[in-house]
């Protein structure tokens, strides 16, 4: 029986990455570009050896030699996409939390313990230097330092985070430490298992299944503590060859075996002949690292009349490999400086930004897209020379800064238009609410009409708010429309019940048989006006137009001539609007529209009239001219007698507001007085 090998504590620590893989997480800096790794993955015995090597120690047996594949030289990190980037210069210390928290809440919050240190850091410093501030100001003010205090919410929130991330991590390593030996035990049950199925006197078909099972379960069983993991993997592997070695099947069964194995190696071998043929060598050195992993973990032997030639074969593979990247690492520097360059473009791009600046939201916009994509570019992009890395990066930093700085100013006085817009509109809609509650609302039709071209001039602010003001806004502006096309059910109740009043009154005048005499119909007129104005009447509206066109029809039903008829009429429509001075000016400016109209023309026609002779009188042309000079010229007298009419009673109505005004003034002094 063969004694298990013992390891002192300088062969663990030499043989730390051999057996089992320990994979460590390389967490990438932002704001520096990591060197290719390297990490040795070698045994006690094979400490030192390098596949390039041709030595007699490669010379051993195969299958003795397999555990020297896994080199010592693995791929060059490649440079990945960072999980979060935090711009710092951007961040003021109420951001800090809601930061923070951030990356709590990202699925990979581990791997951002760089992020957590820099904010907490940062933080410290920041609060610091303000809290250094607050108590200067508080003393200089007159304050004892022993009672200053400054405690602001951010400051709580900032640390409950830290506060919650620390215990997060810590339960986060108990929790590895735990599954870890959880994984040790298992471990060694399964060793305890595969030493029974050595000790058993049969071997059969049944007991090598068992035997494969356990190998499988040993490697899907997850890592271990460092300390145990060489001594482990040792122990395992010993037990492993021990089993080989005294295992008795039927030769079927170890031939199919072998045939397996052959089967299988034959793909690895292939797969890494293929590789050196790969474009990218860093993949292929990173994938060759995977087949050499599953040559030594997951295979058993093969026949012996095989080893040397798959082992030999698998090893020119491999040397092919690393000989490429051997030359890969000759070029670096020109690598390096490809690198370079692209960066240096990437940041005349940036500059051009800052240059020339965007002028408005949309081009903001498309700006913002353009440089994130070129940040991420500039992430991408691998190593530099080290001498040109900090040049590279500060000025990457300052470009970044200044284009923020330039897109915060852009908003800042985006906010300061939005503002003022914002409160035009609001000043609108107030207008558009006090001409609504104005009795006299319908005067307004030209002032709503403007109102409305202005809003269209007041410029753009956040959609949200906008929609929200524009439907206030339309609603009231149809409000206002809706009640001058007369729909009742946008009238308030008081209007619509003057309204109802109105149309009583127009129904039942239209039902009362009037006097054809010409004086008992002017009294009958008369006191239908009288008690309409008592209605308190909407200016134009349908009623109104109803019973002026029945009143004024009364007349063509006298005796009176067409003349006096036309006078009468013209008494009546003014009796209907005595009271109203707006309708009053309105009628007033229509007539006086009219008078100008005509006065135009008269001065046209007899302006033609000079180009005829004192002998041409009987030239029909000059009678027509003549004669539609007369007919202009009473109409225009008409329209004059209208106008002093509608003056009169302007004049009249003036008397009256001023004599109620002297009155009021009067009672409003008497009473003072008392």
């Amino acid at each position: 029986m063969q004694k298990e090998p013992t390891l002192s504590p300088d062969e663990n620590q030499a043989m730390e990455t051999s057996g089992e893989e320990n994979t460590t997480d390389q967490n990438t800096n932002d704001q520096t570009e990591q060197p290719i790794a390297s990490t040795a993955s070698t045994s006690a015995d094979e400490e030192g050896s390098h596949l390039s090597d041709t030595s007699a120690e490669e010379k051993k047996e195969p299958e003795e030699n397999e555990d020297r594949l896994m080199q010592n030289e693995t791929a060059p990190t490649a440079v990945s996409k960072p999980l979060i980037v935090i711009d710092f210069d951007q961040l003021t210390l109420e951001d800090y939390p809601a930061t923070l928290q951030k990356i709590l809440k990202h699925d990979q919050w581990m791997k951002l313990g760089n992020h957590v240190r820099s904010l907490q850091e940062r933080f410290d410093q920041a609060f610091l230097s303000l809290l250094q501030e607050k108590k200067e100001a508080f003393i200089e003010a007159g304050g004892n330092e022993i009672d200053f205090h400054f405690a602001p919410e951010f400051k709580k929130e900032f640390t409950l985070h830290l506060r919650e991330y620390k215990r997060r991590k810590s339960e986060h390593f108990k929790a590895i430490e735990a599954q870890q030996k959880v994984n040790l035990n298992r471990k060694k049950e399964i060793i305890e298992e595969i030493k029974q199925l050595i000790d058993e006197s049969a071997h059969d078909n049944t007991t090598y299944k068992q035997f494969k099972n356990l190998q499988e379960a040993f490697h899907s069983t997850g890592q271990v503590p460092r300390a145990e993991s060489n001594n482990l993997w040792q122990t395992y592997k010993f037990h492993v060859e021990r089993f080989y070695d005294f295992l008795h099947l039927n030769r079927d069964l170890r031939e199919a075996d072998f045939k397996h194995n052959y089967a299988e190696k034959l793909k690895i071998i292939e797969r890494a002949e293929a590789l050196s043929e790969l474009p990218d060598i860093i993949v292929a050195i990173r994938e060759l690292n995977v087949l050499h992993r599953l040559w030594k973990n997951d295979l058993g032997p093969v026949a012996r009349e095989h080893r040397e030639e798959l082992w030999n074969r698998f090893q020119a593979a491999t040397k092919n490999i690393h000989h490429r990247k051997n030359e890969y690492n000759k070029n670096i520097d020109n690598i390096h400086e490809e690198n370079r360059r692209k960066k240096e473009e990437i940041l005349l791009a940036i500059e051009a930004f800052s240059k020339e600046k965007p002028t408005n939201h949309n081009a903001w916009q498309n700006a913002i897209k353009k440089v994130n994509a070129l940040r991420e570019q500039f992430h991408a992009i691998g190593r530099v020379p080290k001498n040109e890395n900090k040049r590279l990066w500060n000025n990457y930093r300052a470009l970044s800064r200044q284009f923020n700085q330039d897109k915060n100013q852009f908003y800042k006085e985006q906010k300061v238009q939005e503002k003022n817009f914002i409160e035009a509109k609001k000043a609108l809609i107030d207008e558009v609410t006090t001409i609504l509650n104005d009795p006299r609302w319908r005067d307004h039709l030209n002032r709503m009409k403007t109102i409305q071209n202005d809003w269209k001039k007041t410029g753009r602010i956040s959609r949200r708010l906008s929609n929200k003001l524009w439907e206030e806004f339309r609603s009231l502006t149809n409000q206002y429309f809706d009640r001058i096309k007369n729909k009742t059910s946008a009238m308030s109740a008081e209007d619509q019940a003057k309204m109802t009043a109105q149309n009583n009154f127009v129904e039942e005048v239209l039902k009362t048989e009037a006097p054809t005499t010409p004086k008992k119909l002017e009294a009958f007129i008369e006191t239908q006006l009288e008690q309409w104005t008592g209605l308190e009447p909407l200016a134009n509206s349908p009623a109104q137009k109803k019973l002026l066109q029945h009143l004024t029809g009364l007349w063509e039903q006298t005796t009176l001539s067409a003349k006096d008829k036309t006078s009468q009429k013209f008494n009546t429509q003014l009796g209907l609007i005595k009271t109203d001075p707006d309708a009053l000016q309105r009628e007033y400016s229509h007539q006086k529209k009219k008078i100008d109209e005509i006065a135009t023309e008269l001065i046209q026609l007899q302006n033609n009239l000079q180009f005829f002779s004192n002998s041409s009188n009987e030239n029909p042309l000059v009678v027509e001219v003549t004669s539609k000079i007369e007919q202009l010229s009473k109409a225009k007298e008409n329209l004059e007698e209208k106008t002093n009419a509608i003056k009169s009673l302007q004049r009249s109505l003036r008397k009256q507001e001023a004599a109620a005004a002297s009155e009021e003034g009067t009672t409003d002094q008497e009473t003072s007085q008392e």
